[in-house]
C-alpha cells in the first residue's frame, strides 16, 4: 500500500500509525492523521497509549509508515479505552493549505507552537513560544529555552520546518508558565 493510501486510512479508520522520519536522530511519530495538505499531514500525536496534542508534518520529510502488529494492538487498545474520544481535530486547519496559512492561524490564534527545524547541515533546533510575524518566505518567533529563560525572536524559514506542535500537554503546560512572564520588548 503506498505512503498516499496509509494517509487515507489513518483519516478514514481513525488509525493510529508510526510515521518514520528523515530527522537527524531518526525521529518517529506515532499518531492518527486528522488532515491531509499537499505538502503536510497533522497527526493527533499517540504517546502511552494516548492521544496528545496535534503536529503539522511535511511530507517531505516523512520516509515511511509502519501499520503492523504493534500498530494493530495499539489501535485495539485505543478503542478500549476510548481515547478516541479526544480525536479532535482542529477544523481551523480545514482551511490551511499551505504553511504560512498555519502559521497565520497559530499567530491571529494566539497559539504558542513548538516548532522544530532543520537546516542543510542536518543540525536540528527546537523553538517554543508566540509568533510574532509572518511572511510569504518566513515567521518569527520569539522563543524561550527548556530553563525558562527569554532567549530573543528568531526569524525562520518555512523551508527549514521540520515540524509544528501545538495543543499538546508540554505546549499547554510550559506556554502558561511563560505567559506570566511574558514581556513584550523579548
Amino acid at each position: 500500500m503506498s505512503r498516499a493510501h496509509k494517509y487515507e486510512k489513518s483519516l478514514a479508520e481513525k488509525w493510529c500509525m508510526r510515521f518514520k522520519t528523515a530527522h537527524p536522530d531518526g525521529d518517529n511519530y506515532d499518531g492518527i492523521i486528522t488532515h491531509i495538505k499537499r505538502d503536510f499531514i497533522v497527526l493527533r500525536e499517540e504517546d502511552d497509549f494516548e492521544l496528545d496534542g496535534l503536529i503539522v508534518l511535511p511530507k517531505r520529510f516523512v520516509k515511511g509508515v509502519r501499520d503492523g502488529k504493534y500498530d494493530r494492538c495499539v489501535n485495539e487498545i485505543l478503542r478500549e479505552n476510548t481515547e478516541l474520544k479526544k480525536l479532535r481535530p482542529a477544523r481551523w486547519l480545514n482551511s490551511c493549505e499551505t504553511l504560512p496559512r498555519v502559521f497565520a492561524g497559530l499567530k491571529r490564534r494566539d497559539i504558542w507552537p513548538g516548532v522544530e527545524t532543520v537546516d542543510g547541515e542536518k543540525k536540528a533546533a527546537f523553538y517554543l513560544g508566540p509568533i510574532t510575524e509572518v511572511t510569504d518566505d518566513g515567521f518569527s518567533i520569539a522563543g524561550y529555552d527548556a530553563a525558562g529563560k527569554w532567549e530573543g525572536i528568531y526569524d525562520l524559514s518555512y523551508s527549514e520546518v521540520f515540524r509544528v506542535e501545538f495543543d499538546s500537554r508540554y505546549c499547554k503546560h510550559f506556554n502558561a508558565y511563560m505567559r506570566a512572564r511574558w514581556i513584550t520588548d523579548v
